[in-house]
């Protein structure tokens, strides 16, 4: 068998032990994700503005119970796991300070991109680089708060797995 690997369908205890959990903001920024990735029908940029709000609206909601709610748990629990980790918790929480801020400066945008559609009516050019530049901010807004879920997890789960060296 050299040079070949062995392959053995036994799960090893950690991956049994092991739940499947669904991220609580999977869905939302999913459904953020594909309204900015929409491109509005001509004629429609106001509709497609309205819409584009609402969900962004509604994905901040999510993305703010999360914030607010659910990760200083989540912080304190790292903190009481490890200590050595202390570093890392005040960064993510600074992280979710940013986020906190870029979502309500996005929501003014988003309102005041939905104001300049009403406004341009039929001349919807007027709006275009305005709506390019907030599509491509949205969608790195949704790409970062993913960035905070996948690092707030990893440093969760290292909290609990990391050998301190302190022997078993």
């Amino acid at each position: 068998m050299k040079g070949m690997i062995a392959v053995t369908n036994k799960l090893n205890a950690k991956a049994a032990n092991t739940k499947v959990i669904k991220e609580p903001l999977t869905d939302p920024l999913r459904r953020l994700e594909t309204a900015l990735d929409t491109p509005p029908v001509p004629g429609e940029l106001r509709t497609w503005a309205t819409t584009l709000r609402k969900t962004f609206a509604e994905a901040v909601h999510e993305i703010l119970q999360q914030i607010e709610h659910v990760h200083p748990q989540q912080f304190e629990e790292i903190e009481q796991q490890n200590s050595e980790l202390l570093a890392r918790v005040t960064g993510l929480r600074e992280e979710d300070h940013k986020n906190r801020e870029w979502c309500r400066s996005l929501e003014n945008q988003f309102a005041e991109l939905e104001t300049n559609a009403v406004r341009a009516g039929a001349d919807e050019k007027q709006a275009m680089d305005q709506q390019q530049k907030l599509l491509e901010e949205g969608l790195r807004f949704v790409m970062n708060v993913r960035r905070q879920e996948t690092a707030i997890r990893t440093w969760t789960e290292e909290a609990f797995d990391r050998d301190t060296g302190l022997g078993d």
